[in-house]
């Protein structure tokens, strides 16, 4: 991110540039999907008084750009449909369709895209099989301010989907999108605007954060320009040095531990496999280590071209066979799957060596990675001891450009409100794993960041859907207390909000992996709150949500609303109900469906007053759904 994309100044220098000419923001582009049934807006800049002309559909709409150098033009409501041209003065937008636009916004598993690895892997017939030229996404690159801006920034504008470019979709909208496209059969179109490892107060404006003391002081100092340039100027400073030490003081580069000659008989520690690295490093480290193992190949095998797979690792690596450099990815979330050259490599013994450099998250390597070497029709597992040895350890440097992820309101000013004059079916919201360690803000903020976002769009009856946390981390034998379970609780509460809708997933995450590959099922339990809230069908898109109790003697009787056609559990019998005397210490409980409500009890507990159910970071084995088949959330009765 360029430090002067906050100066409000350079940004209208951007869009009016040269005189005369009309500039339009990213989003009306070629390709785009503008909402159906709505009246639309189209605008832009160009110089005061300068003249407007816009043609569409066979009418022209004309205005004048006013003294503030901007200008818009409303359009009709238009029916779903298209391609559609439209001219404004000398620009001509081209392949323009009409449907349903849903801004799609959080944190990594909003915008954990399609090509991930494990995501890939686990849809690869789907994105094989992905023609949509109907479904289309425009991606928001990340950008941070702390005042209002223009526009957003985009790479690519809009994209529609193919097998290549479903790759960078979000894959939680794409199976939002592609569940509402075979229903209605009309344009779906996609604006992601998401960043990993964001918490909820970076997504709303200084006015919502108010009530948060601690939030308010630091979104008030970064909106004072010259100390929002002292603080880049100071991270981009600390940064170069960073980086210029790791190239000048590595000492695997001065004494070239790649080389194929070199031997690693003095000062390498050594581990069975890479995986035991992060084990044996105890706590997590910064800077470079170098690994390096060897390898026997056949005879037979020289001469044929070969895939080296190392999987993921944090962050930066170069990876090296026989002293030749074979590639280099930056990135935690990259397969490193590497192509060998025949004639690289020699019958007998053979050198690998990985340098690997992690300025911000710590080096280490994915757990469920796998080392192999393959040929066309065989294939050689790295299983001999790997050494290595740091050439430089370092200081953490911050993410970033000096400004945290969690610094509030950075995201709100430069990637949501800068969208907020085209119009919209609906949002969705897939957040939370940031907020955890304080999750009894989340309630609060959520209902804040609605509120003003449906401001923003000048609708306070805008659809908003989103995610409940999924499963997540170790389980325990018995009830806990969790703040996983605490957030989930807040989301749950938050549907008090007219025109809110919340799809459950603790039952399809994984606890071993933040970022879940079930993608599919994530976007069909959307789509089915889009289908109520947003389109009014009358349909089962919630599994059951905890209404009341009832207290008769030792058993207490829980009320859910959303039971469709009945509630039912999966398994033997129903689990991970705990029950309480005191509203505070819960112990296993015995429960039963009883015409469609549960009976909770636990013969040790005379007279209950609460009931907690699927209280856990990760509750494994929690069964209780609807007929439908979704699951009920996690909750407390009081």
């Amino acid at each position: 991110m360029k430090k002067l994309a906050y100066c409000t100044a350079v940004l209208l220098f951007l869009f009016i540039g040269v005189k005369g000419a009309v500039k339009l923001p990213r989003l009306v582009s070629d390709g785009m999907v503008l909402q159906r049934d709505q009246d639309i807006k189209i605008w832009g800049w160009a110089d005061a008084g300068e003249a407007i002309t816009l043609t569409f559909n066979n009418k022209t709409y004309k205005t004048k750009a006013g003294s503030n150098q901007k200008w818009s033009v409303n359009i009709e409501a238009q029916k779903a449909g298209g391609p559609y041209q439209m001219r404004i003065n000398n620009i001509e937008l081209k392949d323009l369709l009409f449907g349903d636009v849903w801004l799609c916004a959080g944190q990594s598993n909003m915008e954990a895209v399609m090509g991930r690895a494990n995501i890939k892997a686990n849809y690869s017939q789907i994105i094989q099989n992905s023609i949509y030229p109907e479904i289309r996404q425009f991606t928001v690159k990340r950008d941070m301010a702390f005042t209002p801006v223009e526009d957003v920034i985009s790479d690519d504008g809009w994209v529609s989907v193919n097998p290549e470019t479903i790759l960078s979709f979000s894959a939680v909208a794409f199976f939002f999108a592609k569940d509402l496209y075979e229903k209605y059969k009309i344009p779906i179109g996609i604006i992601n605007s998401s960043v990993g490892g964001t918490p909820i107060q970076s997504w709303v404006d200084y006015k919502s954060l108010k009530a948060f003391p601690e939030y308010d002081k630091v979104a008030k100092r970064f909106q004072d320009p010259q100390e929002l340039a002292q603080t880049l100027n100071a991270h981009q400073l600390k940064s170069d040095s960073w980086y210029r030490s790791v190239k000048e003081d590595d000492l695997g580069l001065k004494e070239k531990w790649f080389e194929e000659s070199y031997s690693t008989s003095t000062g390498w520690k050594e581990i069975d496999n890479l995986k035991q690295y992060n084990a044996e490093a105890k706590a997590l480290k910064y800077g470079v280590v170098w690994f390096r193992t060897e390898i026997d190949i056949p005879a037979s095998m020289i001469g044929k071209t070969a895939v080296l797979s190392l999987g993921m690792m944090h962050t930066e690596d170069e990876t090296f066979i026989n002293g030749h450099k074979i590639g280099s990815i930056n990135s935690g979330y990259t397969l490193r799957d590497y192509t060998i050259n025949p004639g690289l490599f020699k019958a007998g013994k053979n050198s690998i060596t990985i340098r690997l450099t992690s300025p911000t998250t710590g080096l280490s390597f994915d757990i469920k990675n796998n080392y192999v070497l393959r040929f066309d029709r065989d294939t050689i597992t790295l299983n001999k001891p790997w050494k290595y040895k740091f050439g430089i350890e370092k200081e953490l440097l911050p993410r970033g450009n000096g400004l945290s992820l969690h610094t509030p309101t950075t995201y709100y000013y430069a990637m949501v409100k800068p969208l907020s004059n085209y119009k919209i079916k609906g949002i969705l919201w897939y957040q939370g794993e940031s907020n955890i360690p304080k999750p009894e803000q989340y309630q609060s903020l959520l209902r804040s960041l609605i509120a003003q976002w449906r401001t923003d769009w000048n609708n306070q009856n805008l659809p908003f859907i989103y995610v409940q946390l999924a499963n997540y981390l170790a389980t325990d034998s018995e009830p806990e207390n969790s703040n996983w379970a605490l957030l989930r609780e807040a989301q749950m509460k938050s549907l008090k909000i007219p025109n809110t809708a919340m799809a459950v997933i603790h039952d399809i995450g994984e606890k071993g992996d933040l970022h879940p590959r079930n993608k599919s099922d994530v976007g069909k339990r959307l789509a089915l709150g889009a289908q109520k809230i947003a389109y009014q069908e009358n349909i089962v898109f919630s599994g059951p949500i905890y209404k009341s109790i009832a207290i008769g003697g030792e058993k207490v009787v829980v009320s859910f609303d959303h039971v469709g056609s009945g509630l039912k559990f999966t398994g033997e019998k129903l689990n991970y109900f705990s029950i309480s005397d005191d509203g505070k210490n819960f112990i296993p409980a015995q429960a039963k469906i009883v015409n469609n409500k549960v009976v909770v009890w636990n013969n040790l507990i005379s007279k209950p007053i609460a009931v907690r159910y699927a209280w856990a970071d990760s509750p494994d084995g929690a069964n209780l759904y609807n007929q439908e088949g979704l699951p009920a959330s996690s909750f407390k009765s009081n």
